[in-house]
């Protein structure tokens, strides 16, 4: 409220004029307060109105981060997922057919070693260098599933 013997005073130091209790221009300044409040009622609940909108859109906007977040890395991990799934498909299948083609070597070599009538000797040792020889393609086709795996 309004202190008007205040006003009155503030007034006649600076004015030199005196104002009665019934002067016009304080039925003004009651007039111009009535209307500041309502104007200060009214920007106030627009405020709060504008504040809750607000804040109900912030959240929207963070709920909608949240899933295209957990969009993009589900669709990164199945990338990669699959990336490593052909990587160890391929490193298999490189494998295999060197295996493949090592023990094909090994049961020629064999089978050569008997048809041209060469010592059993020899037949043994050639056949004990290609089980160490597809021991160790073996034992690399596994080294290269765990390197692909570890990458």
């Amino acid at each position: 409220m309004i202190d008007f013997d205040e006003i009155r005073k503030e007034v006649a130091i600076k004015h030199s004029v005196l104002l009665g209790k019934d002067d016009p221009i304080l039925v003004t300044v009651t007039v111009s307060e009535m209307v500041l409040g309502r104007y200060l009622d009214l920007v106030s609940a627009q405020y709060e109105d504008a504040n809750r909108a607000l804040a109900v859109s912030l959240q929207q906007q963070v709920e909608q981060s949240k899933e295209t977040a957990g969009k993009i890395i589900t669709d990164a991990s199945n990338y990669v997922s699959e990336q490593v799934r052909k990587a160890v498909v391929e490193a298999l299948n490189e494998v295999g057919g060197d295996l493949k083609r090592q023990i094909n070597n090994a049961q020629t070599a064999s089978r050569d070693a008997v048809t041209s009538g060469r010592d059993a000797q020899t037949a043994k040792n050639s056949a004990f260098l290609a089980a160490v020889v597809a021991g160790a393609a073996a034992l690399i086709a596994v080294a290269a599933v765990v390197v692909v795996l570890v990458k």
